[in-house]
């Protein structure tokens, strides 16, 4: 990914959700302190000599097909026993489903990290709407934004967080910024510019199958 359409997906994104936060109301500078989580996610033991990075959308069906398929294997085998940890890292798409599904799921607590983030994978048919939002696009960005928003916070709640709590997280510049700033970490760190992407140990990985992970963490060990 050049540096040049890096700064097009930043736009993009920073102008998507300024559209959305523009016709929210109700948050106030006292909501907008409260903590988030700006600071990666980790499955297993934090302490644990492999590290493995998983870099993942929420609107990724490949994604979504490693969280069903592979990482219930590498858990059993290397997160469970101690022998590795996975570091879960967004990197989000120029897209509103995955903007405002990232976003939400930063503002949860630690323990609801991960499962909230299984639920936006496992049912992507039912939230990532792509037809009906470029049908909505006829009737102005904020119809079709609004739609977005409201299909991701319908995951969120299932989770257990309130909408009110939902829109007032979306009001929330920083952690916008804590995603894109991920996204440039990514780029400029290990060249991401698809997901899943995965690294071992520091090493990006040209393949993200089971076999392929494992040999890289036999590799390290």
């Amino acid at each position: 990914m050049t540096k040049q359409l890096y700064k097009r997906i930043s736009l993009f994104l920073a102008l998507t959700v300024m559209a959305v936060f523009s016709v929210i109301t109700g948050a106030s500078a006292a909501d907008q302190k409260s903590g988030f989580l700006n600071y990666d996610m980790i499955m297993g033991d934090k302490n644990a000599p492999i590290e493995i990075i998983e870099y993942a959308s929420t609107t990724c069906p490949h994604c979504a097909s490693f969280h069903k398929d592979i990482l219930p294997e590498l858990k059993k085998k290397y997160i469970d026993t101690g022998r590795a940890k996975l570091v879960f890292r967004n990197y989000v798409f120029s897209q509103p489903f995955d903007v405002f599904a990232a976003s939400l799921n930063r503002c949860v607590s630690e323990k609801k990290f991960f499962p909230l983030l299984g639920l936006y994978l496992k049912r992507q048919p039912a939230w990532v709407k792509y037809k009906e939002f470029g049908e909505l696009k006829r009737y102005g960005k904020y119809a079709a934004l609004g739609f977005a928003k409201g299909e991701v916070i319908k995951i969120a709640k299932i989770a257990g967080m309130k909408e009110s709590e939902a829109y007032k997280c979306l009001a929330r510049p920083e952690v916008l910024k804590y995603l894109m700033d991920g996204n440039k970490y990514a780029v400029d760190t290990y060249e991401v510019n698809s997901t899943p992407t995965i690294i071992v140990n520091g090493k990006k990985l040209a393949d993200n199958r089971f076999e392929a992970i494992e040999k890289a963490i036999l590799a390290a060990e």
